[in-house]
């Protein structure tokens, strides 16, 4: 069985090359890259590194020649993902390809308030199911590491200010999105499956706070500030502005339960279930306690 990863040089590329050298021989791994040069640890090791640009087609059915599964790990270009991904599908055909897993998105709508960052990956789904080749779609939720930044400023100010009034985010570990993407491509029996990758646990701000406070030994009290509000602190303190939209509306797509996620589907698929945000954040406790 050969296997063939996108994006394999990102942090979740990384996580499911190291996934998949645990389950298969190397010779059968095949790691796609704009950056050749940063997987020369994974070449070592026997993996075969190969050039891809999404931005660049014609590189892409060549780096995917020989693979009989793809994992498509959705890329950073937000508002050129989805011609990006459709020329990833394309050349997978093209290379004979029997099977796309596409790294998608919980509410993959056009509603989400996240906007693009959402319905890309909806619309990628969509190319999918009209393409002539079997697939597997992996809907993850919010990673949990992206929890540590946010944990630093509330600890160091003393409040999490957010605007995500009562509504509850799942935050999801990249390694437990690792495996249940190197699980789908080394079974059988996921085509034409889609799978919600959740963490085990909606928090709210409230409860965000609360685990903030236990792991700095600091209190963290939740606050809450409306949209507007937020975005302008965020630019008052140099956020520029199109980043500082973001962050409010992911919080506004929280508020409204898009984030509001939690299936069995992880555990049906790895045998265990997924890892708490505690245990993610705990190996980091000591950043949490020296911010305070």
């Amino acid at each position: 069985m050969n296997i063939v990863v996108t994006g394999a040089s990102g942090a979740l590329g990384r996580l499911v090359a190291e996934e998949l050298l645990d389950r298969l021989t190397p010779d059968e791994i095949v790691l796609v890259t704009r950056r050749p040069e940063n997987l020369r640890e994974f070449q070592a090791r026997g993996a075969e590194v190969r050039y891809g640009d999404f931005d660049d087609p014609a590189t892409l059915a060549a780096a995917f020649t020989g693979g009989e599964r793809l994992l498509l790990i959705s890329t950073d270009a937000i508002g050129r993902r989805v011609p990006q991904h459709g020329a990833a599908i394309d050349a997978a055909i093209a290379a004979g390809v029997e099977r796309v897993v596409f790294t998608s998105h919980v509410n993959p709508i056009f509603e989400n308030p996240v906007g693009p960052v959402a319905h890309e990956a909806g619309e990628t789904e969509e190319l999918l199911h009209e393409a002539d080749i079997d697939w597997t779609v992996l809907r993850f939720g919010s990673f949990a590491e992206l929890q540590l930044s946010p944990a630093i400023l509330a600890v160091q100010a003393g409040r999490l200010g957010t605007n995500c009034g009562r509504g509850r985010i799942v935050p999801v570990s990249r390694r437990d999105c690792a495996d249940a993407a190197a699980t789908v491509l080394t079974t059988d029996g996921h085509g034409q499956a889609t799978y919600e990758i959740t963490g085990p646990e909606g928090l709210t701000s409230a409860d965000l706070a609360a685990l903030f406070a236990e792991l700095s030994g600091r209190t963290v009290r939740p606050t809450d500030i409306g949209d507007r509000t937020l975005g302008w602190m965020l630019t008052r303190f140099g956020t520029p502005k199109p980043v500082a939209q973001a962050i409010v509306n992911f919080g506004r797509a929280i508020r409204e339960g898009y984030f509001d996620v939690i299936d069995p589907a992880f555990e049906q698929l790895c045998g265990r279930p997924p890892v708490p945000l505690r245990d993610v954040l705990a190996p980091v406790q000591a950043e949490l306690t020296e911010a305070a």
